[in-house]
């Protein structure tokens, strides 16, 4: 579906926000509601999709049902389950478009060949079955009808013109699609205005948005994370990097501020220490880190620094992690590897030794540490004329060993640098305040 952007003359590609679900016995027919000649059905028997032909159908479904898109297809043993949006909550707008959150998702199970599977295949068939019902309960899902949610606005204003007509799928960064495999089968078949890429990230933080009041104009600020695909698993689980430099944990944070018709991005990653290393999880409170002996440790992490150089330019790698123990061999060893590469900096901070007790200021002396290389990054500015007047020109990448609570603090306060950096610029406020003078607006963004 393409829909006409008043504001200027490009003809924008949509998706079909609401879709009617109707059930038959041999099959499953899905339709857009706004347009109703145009859809696809898909075999209960063994998970075939067809595009829908026009031609009228007489036959009555047992039920009809409003669906809010089509997350994509899983092939088991048996046939194919669809996954669809049976729920969705709005979160809010980036750069001026609706964005969702899923709320609740279903799979439409098309595997009636089961019947034919053998004693041992239905046993398989039904555990792969049952860890679907793990993924339908998948939090922190997002998207949007309109627009890709997986590019930076630098990267963004960076496309040439007339991106934003390709279908959705084709607009963005495949590393951040969560279900970029289950909609290959949707693809082949074209049907472009079914696929719905979706994002995943803190649920809390994913499009949280905020508006602080500088000198009478408001000045609106959101935060949007986007979780990367590439080597997922849960907290212990999966820790360091594969051998092709994906790490575990990696996220993108993009921090976007509006005012009087300026818009800003600032962007961040964290990931976890990029080598090869585990831990295994048992009964303690910290279970032991162990670095695995590798001939490709020093390709590992040259392959992960050479993506992060060609993606956001120079790189500060602030390390968190303890000095002493696991977590200092883990350090020293990165330190050691990581000193190798050019145009990346390496920075190490003992979170732990300097934050302690409640002492978080003290993330201050770490940013005196990087502030002048910090300023040189810059962040990415639009003006109210939609011209771009600075790019960032690098990213800090963070991390402890979760990636999780020291990584946290630590982010948001060099967005916070940013932040008053920015308006600043603007004169919406002196050098000397900050948008922590703004307490009571300020808050919310202390999380």
């Amino acid at each position: 579906m393409e829909s006409d952007n008043g504001s200027d003359s490009i003809t924008e590609f949509k998706l079909w926000s609401e879709l009617e679900l109707r059930e038959f016995v041999d099959r499953y027919v899905i339709k857009s509601v706004e347009s109703p000649d145009q859809g696809f059905s898909i075999s209960r028997l063994d998970g075939v999709i067809e595009r829908l032909s026009g031609d009228g159908q007489s036959d009555i479904p047992s039920k009809v049902s409003i669906i809010y898109g089509i997350v994509g297809t899983i092939r088991l043993l048996a046939g194919t389950h669809m996954l669809i949006i049976t729920s969705r909550k709005e979160a809010g707008t980036y750069l001026g478009y609706p964005i969702f959150r899923v709320t609740s998702m279903k799979f439409l199970s098309c595997n009636e060949a089961a019947n034919f599977l053998t004693s041992q295949e239905k046993r398989d068939e039904e555990y792969f079955v049952s860890l679907l019902k793990i993924v339908e309960s998948t939090p922190g899902l997002y998207y949007s009808y309109d627009t890709d949610l997986t590019l930076s606005l630098q990267r963004r204003s960076k496309l040439t013109e007339g991106w934003k007509t390709k279908p959705v799928w084709k607009q963005g960064d495949p590393r951040f699609v969560w279900n970029r495999n289950m909609l290959e089968e949707l693809i082949e078949e074209k049907l472009d205005e079914f696929v719905i890429p979706l994002i995943q990230g803190n649920i809390l933080l994913l499009f949280q948005t905020g508006e602080i009041k500088l000198k009478g104009s408001p000045a609106v600020i959101q935060l949007i994370s986007r979780r990367c695909m590439r080597r997922l698993g849960t907290r212990m689980w999966r820790r360091g990097a594969n051998l092709e430099g994906d790490v575990a944990n990696f996220i993108e944070t993009e921090q976007l501020q509006h005012f009087e018709g300026h818009t800003f991005s600032f962007v961040q990653v964290r990931g976890s220490v990029p080598l090869l290393w585990e831990q295994i999880a048992d009964l303690s409170y910290k279970p032991q880190l162990h670095i695995i002996p590798h001939e490709q440790t020093s390709d590992v992490m040259e392959r992960h620094f050479n993506d992060l150089l060609q993606r956001y330019g120079s790189c500060i790698v602030v390390d968190l992690t303890d000095k002493h123990g696991d977590e200092g061999l883990l350090s020293k060893k990165y330190e050691e590897e990581v000193q190798k590469i050019p145009h990346v900096r390496y920075v190490p901070f003992d979170f732990h030794k300097a934050c302690g007790n409640g002492k978080l200021d003290n993330v201050g002396l770490l940013y005196d540490q990087i502030a002048e290389d910090l300023e040189k990054q810059g962040y990415f500015h639009l003006d109210s004329g939609g011209m771009i007047v600075a790019e960032q020109e690098g990213v800090v990448r963070c991390n402890c060993v979760d990636c999780l609570d020291r990584t946290n603090v630590t982010q948001s306060f060099f967005a916070h640098k940013s932040l008053n950096s920015q308006l600043v610029k603007l004169d919406a406020i002196s050098p000397l305040e900050g948008i922590s003078t703004f307490s009571e607006d300020f808050e919310i963004f202390r999380t």
